[in-house]
């Protein structure tokens, strides 16, 4: 029996890259198989020790009256599915931006654009990319079973098979998240929204498939489902191996440049420029006309409006995430206990991370501070004006997605819906004035650096990541008040409204001057 063809080229690749390993293993602090293999032991010694414990009294927690129904609902096991594949949906188009086969640009430069086929250079980042998804599956699969098994509702062979069943599903994201690096625009798309889509139509089926017919309550299903979806994960991961050497270089170096830009920029404090450098660019309608007549505000509104259609991928994603991050809020308003808090601190931080895509004008509008007014506005003019935009289109959407889940809700009381409604709606001004406020935000004053010797050790972590969490901090704490006003009635909410915004805008008038001077 004869060799294969490339017996001789495999034997050459095989060389090449155990000289590259001997190299870079020889660099200094480099680590030995001894510190691997107890990096290894400390991981799973900790997971045993640390993170099971933790876990199982999150469970318990969790083992309340207003939480048990809800994991006991007989729509849990397809809303399961749902959220799986609508996750799969969101790494596809991820993938654009940050594939899970990346390395370094100079390994990339070097590496993956030489003679070497690119499965032997990349598999490796795509084995630990892979761990992202199955270890956030497995989590909460593990807190859902924990759960069910405190308020012996389940068995812990019926949670382990849910776990099972979250790790093989956790492996077929991994290789949505690849093809997502590996298509094209409109491929990438096109998939996304089928993903999507299956997912909402999976979730209205009265018998639940995939992941969520494997939920510790599925009895006798949940062994076959569990074993079938892990061995189509591994299928589908062995498969994406050699779909490796068909990433294009460009998108590998483009995409690793990014990262290695945004890792260094967060390394320095500066997460707003880290998470920046992510930002899609134009990719259509260049040739629509910006400038038109009419009033000012319609002028700004036409701008903006064209911003969004330019970058049309991120418009629809963060109008999507609006919309079901404004569903969350909803629901958290007329639940309680801890999922409703956590479903309220979901919504309002999905909130302000879907107003990102809809305030690229206001940014601009500060990057105008100091300069010329050649369009006769100052920039406080222009960020007003680009503010009303998207100010209506966010509580458009947010009315939606609080109307959604009044109309799907049964046995609330009338006042209860109408707040679901309006909190979504009411938030929208405050994080359009909180956007003007993070972008007038300028460097970190050099003062917040400073060491704050401790006989715990240095503590100017904690005033650094204060004053880059401030957006996030600043929004929850007005979520919670709308949340708190929204008891006493809508005249409260509009009073609220206006109370953060006055505020907020007293803020930011201070960072304008500073920005200025």
């Amino acid at each position: 029996m004869s060799a294969p063809a490339d017996h001789p080229d495999l034997h050459r690749e095989q060389a090449s890259m155990g000289a590259i390993r001997e190299i870079w293993a020889s660099r200094r602090g480099a680590r030995t198989r001894a510190d691997v293999a107890y990096l290894v032991y400390l991981v799973v010694l900790s997971i045993a020790i640390l993170v099971v414990p933790v876990l199982r009294a999150i469970g318990v927690g969790m083992a309340r009256p207003d939480v048990v129904p809800v994991l006991l609902a007989g729509a849990a096991p397809q809303v399961v599915t749902a959220v799986a594949l609508v996750a799969a949906g969101a790494l596809v188009l991820t993938g654009a931006t940050r594939g899970p086969a990346l390395l370094a640009p100079f390994f990339t430069a070097t590496l993956a654009a030489g003679p070497l086929r690119r499965r032997a250079v990349l598999w490796r980042p795509f084995a630990r990319a892979l761990l992202v998804p199955v270890l956030g599956l497995v989590t909460a699969a593990a807190l859902i079973g924990a759960t069910l098994v405190t308020v012996d509702r389940a068995g812990l062979t019926g949670a382990g098979w849910f776990a099972l069943a979250a790790a093989g599903s956790g492996l077929l994201l991994g290789a949505a998240w690849l093809l997502g690096e590996l298509l094209p625009g409109t491929w990438r798309r096109l998939l996304a929204i089928a993903l999507s889509l299956l997912g909402l139509a999976l979730a209205a089926l009265p018998v639940p498939v995939g992941p969520g017919a494997a939920y510790p309550l599925a009895g006798a299903m949940a062994m076959p489902w569990a074993i079938g979806l892990t061995l189509a994960g591994i299928i589908a991961v062995a498969a994406c191996i050699p779909l490796l050497d068909r990433l294009r270089g460009e998108v590998l170096l483009e995409q690793a440049v990014r990262w290695e830009a945004a890792t260094a920029t967060a390394t320095t404090g500066d997460l707003t420029g880290a998470a920046g450098a992510f930002r899609a660019r134009a990719s259509t309608g260049r040739r629509l006309p910006v400038i038109g007549g009419g009033p000012l505000p319609l002028v700004y509104a036409r701008r903006d409006a064209i911003a969004w259609l330019r970058t049309p991928e991120r418009t629809v994603i963060g109008l999507i995430g609006a919309i079901g991050a404004a569903a969350a809020l909803g629901w958290g308003v007329l639940a309680t206990g801890p999922l409703a808090w956590m479903a309220m601190a979901t919504g309002i931080l999905g909130l302000w991370m879907a107003s990102s895509a809809l305030t690229d004008g206001i940014r601009h509008a500060v990057h105008t501070l100091g300069a010329p007014p050649l369009l006769g506005q100052t920039a406080a003019a222009q960020a007003l004006l680009h503010s009303l935009a998207p100010m209506l289109l966010l509580a458009a959407v947010g009315g939606l997605g609080g109307a959604a889940v009044a109309l799907g809700t049964t046995g609330a009381e009338q006042v209860g819906l109408l707040r679901a409604v309006l909190v979504p709606v009411a938030l929208a001004p405050v994080l359009v004035a909180l956007r003007v406020h993070a972008a007038a935000k300028g460097p970190m004053p050099l003062k917040l650096a400073t060491p704050i010797p401790t006989a715990q050790g240095d503590l100017s972590v904690i005033p650094m990541l204060t004053w880059q969490s401030d957006a996030i901090l600043l929004v929850l704490l007005a979520g919670g008040v709308l949340v708190l006003a929204s008891w006493l009635g809508p005249l409260w909410i509009a009073g609220a409204v206006a109370l953060l915004v006055l505020g907020i805008v007293w803020l930011t008038r201070s960072r304008f001057r500073d920005l200025r001077d």
